[in-house]
């Protein structure tokens, strides 16, 4: 009886080769492939941040920066109000998050963090102001203050930036920020209670108030009246509109007394 031993395959090699292969299949799934997606969204976040201020009317982005007094006559009034059509984007602007943020039980509820009081808060000669107007960003998100601090950087606006409310207050006790624009739910502690906090050291050293401007997702109208209440001036939501935003900075009385 004629047999095809020569012409079969052998069995443990075959047997190698799947192993082989579904190795690299669940190598590629497992790790290429999500570091490719990855810097594929970092890259989308970076050139849609770009893109948001870009497709605002009136923002010349091979201009000089303009001086705090020519605001309002330049950048300020060709600047619509209006959000960034989706269109404009191959997807949603980077600063939006993924969804409305969850509203909380207690909004209005203080977080238990320890702020000890500083000497500084004495009186407003301790505490430095700067020589032009300066915008202080509190966001936990890398890439929400990255994309804010290109809107201000496109008509020059100077600015800080830090990651969560207690370094907000922070920042606030050792330097008169004429703006603030502060994110609502951060870790070690939220928008609301900052803002209820740099309103308190404010009162205590008979300063004038800075002008604080929440930017968040949370826009329902609960959210809104929190932060009225806790001491914020103006509410804009996420994703964020660069017109809308360089006019509530156009209206900080601070900015109308450099511009004057």
């Amino acid at each position: 009886m004629y047999t095809y031993g020569p012409l079969m395959p052998d069995l443990n090699l075959v047997a190698a080769g799947i192993l082989i292969w579904v190795a690299a299949i669940s190598v590629a799934f497992c790790v290429y492939l999500p570091s490719i997606r990855t810097g594929r969204e970092a890259f989308w976040a970076r050139r849609l941040a770009r893109r948001s201020i870009e497709v605002e009317e009136g923002f010349d982005r091979s201009a000089k920066p303009l001086g705090p007094a020519a605001y309002r006559d330049s950048a300020v009034a060709r600047a619509p109000a209006t959000a960034v059509p989706p269109a404009a984007t191959p997807q949603a602007p980077a600063l939006a998050e993924a969804g409305p943020e969850a509203p909380k039980a207690n909004i209005d509820e203080p977080q238990a963090v320890e702020l000890q009081p500083s000497a500084d808060d004495t009186g407003p000669e301790t505490v430095h102001t700067p020589d032009q107007f300066s915008v202080l960003i509190v966001d936990d998100n890398a890439i929400n203050r990255q994309v804010l601090e290109m809107i201000l950087d496109s008509v020059g606006m100077a600015h800080v930036s830090v990651e969560n409310g207690l370094q907000a207050v922070e920042a606030m006790r050792d330097t008169a920020y004429d703006a603030v624009l502060m994110d609502l739910q951060m870790p070690v502690m939220d928008g609301f209670e900052a803002t209820r906090r740099i309103r308190d050291m404010e009162a205590r050293r008979g300063a004038s108030h800075s002008t604080i401007i929440v930017v968040s997702a949370n826009c329902l109208d609960e959210h809104i009246a929190a932060g009225r209440e806790a001491g914020a001036d103006a509410h804009l939501p996420k994703p964020i509109s660069a017109g809308a935003l360089i006019g509530e900075l156009a209206s900080c009385p601070t900015l109308n007394r450099m511009a004057a």
